[in-house]
């Protein structure tokens, strides 16, 4: 028992366990330890910084070794028949019938003009571009998670206020069945509210599966058993200007676009130097066992240079594709900010309108709590029926929901202006600051 208890606590610690209360920050360390395409972007960072060691063998030497085994199923020779310089023919063995021959060639580049160079920068930028999607997808995981906690506090609170509803319905039921019994009051008034009990109680029901469906929501974004009833709520706003501004410094899709036009000017860079010559190196050892070679080992060094002259223009257009591709993303990316200005301006507006909704809301649930504290006295002296005093309990649920919801609104519009407009890269800092 103390060995599973343990193992339930090393889980937890490590993500994977169960969360049954918490704020959206553990939830947020949650998802990002456990989101799977998260894991997919980490696991493409990883690839990439391969390919950018990979790249860094151009500076190398390449070393090729060659071994073989020669044999020949009739012998070697050269053949003079007879004639004028001989009166019988000759026969001259040149090589034995088997032998072993085997060779280690070291080629290496001297200069390419910046081909090797642009090949590795382009693979630095691949490695940045591989870090960046990570970013983005803790971005868009964090926006996924603030849509299901958002949604989780609204049924939450939605409960709370039926519950609230039901259980000042069902004190007043006793009451009018009471008063029902002494005459005081007809039938109707009794059926009424036995009506708005059942009426309360399937709102009850509903609300009830609608949070257990946001609580599987959250367990799929955070790999973890998340009671949706027990959510904290949002952290309070960060009132905090420039944030357009900042937006465009952060956004990871704003620096993909620019890590992509750099790419494809580097890979232009690449085949423009494939139209000058390269300058190489050669070291070759050879050694054979064929008793025929007058040099059985040897060594040859050589230098030079090749060009290629000619082919059919494939490298003129594929340069010219690459600066077009860089000049397209030039163009996305100024529509990109564009899109990013538009996108944190509305939630901006958003914020602000929310702000005033959640004063008016707050006006009118203290308005429909006065008016359900006299209206219940108003029933308790005979004043009002049994209809009034329905209509004062649910306008109080509404209003009370409504209050909730609306805040939850305003706080979950401040955390998605953060999120969409904080450094990734930092971690989760600013969710506390």
């Amino acid at each position: 028992m103390k060995k599973t208890a343990f193992l339930f606590v090393l889980l937890w610690a490590a993500g994977i366990g169960p969360v049954r209360g918490a704020d959206f920050a553990s939830l947020f360390r949650q998802s990002v330890n456990n989101n799977l395409q998260i894991q997919a972007s980490r696991t493409g960072q990883e690839a990439a910084r391969s390919l950018v060691k990979a790249a860094r063998a151009a500076y190398l030497p390449q070393i090729d070794a060659e071994a073989a085994r020669v044999g020949f199923d009739k012998p070697v020779a050269s053949y003079i028949p007879a004639g004028l310089f001989t009166p019988q023919p000759l026969i001259f063995p040149i090589a034995e019938k088997n032998f072993t021959k085997g060779s280690i060639t070291l080629d290496y580049l001297l200069f390419d003009f910046g081909g090797r160079s642009s090949l590795i920068q382009s693979a630095h930028a691949g490695n940045t571009a591989a870090s960046l999607k990570t970013g983005a997808s803790i971005r868009q995981a964090g926006l996924d998670l603030l849509a299901a906690y958002e949604g989780a506090r609204k049924v939450q609170e939605q409960l709370n206020a039926l519950k609230t509803a039901r259980s000042a319905a069902a004190e007043h039921l006793k009451q009018v069945r009471a008063f029902h019994r002494e005459g005081l009051v007809a039938a109707s008034d009794v059926y009424r509210l036995e009506a708005l009990v059942a009426d309360l109680d399937a709102k009850l029901v509903m609300a009830r599966a609608g949070l257990k469906t946001a609580g599987r929501a959250l367990a799929r974004l955070t790999g973890a058993d998340v009671d949706a009833g027990k959510l904290a709520p949002l952290p309070d706003p960060v009132d905090e200007a420039g944030v357009e501004k900042k937006a465009l410094v952060n956004r990871e899709e704003l620096k993909l676009l620019g890590v992509s036009e750099r790419v494809h000017k580097l890979n232009a860079k690449k085949i423009r130097s494939q139209f000058l010559p390269q300058f190489f190196a050669r070291v070759q050892y050879t050694d054979t066992t064929d008793d025929f070679v007058y040099n059985q080992s040897n060594t040859s060094f050589l230098v030079g240079v090749k060009l290629k002259l000619f082919d059919g223009f494939q490298r003129h257009y594929q340069r010219r594709s690459e600066l077009l591709q860089a000049e397209a993303a030039e163009y996305r990316k100024r529509d990109t900010k564009r899109l990013i200005c538009l996108q944190v301006g509305t939630e901006e507006d958003r914020f602000n309108a929310l702000a005033e909704k959640v004063k008016a809301l707050k006006r009118r649930l203290k308005a429909a709590e006065e008016n359900y504290r006299v209206a219940k006295l108003q029933f308790n002296e005979h004043l009002i029926s049994s209809v009034d005093l329905s209509d004062a309990i649910s306008l109080r649920a509404d209003a009370e929901a409504g209050a909730d919801s609306a805040e939850d609104e305003w706080r979950a519009s401040g955390l998605r202006l953060r999120l969409l407009s904080e450094d990734m890269e930092e971690g989760f800092s600013w969710l506390t600051k």
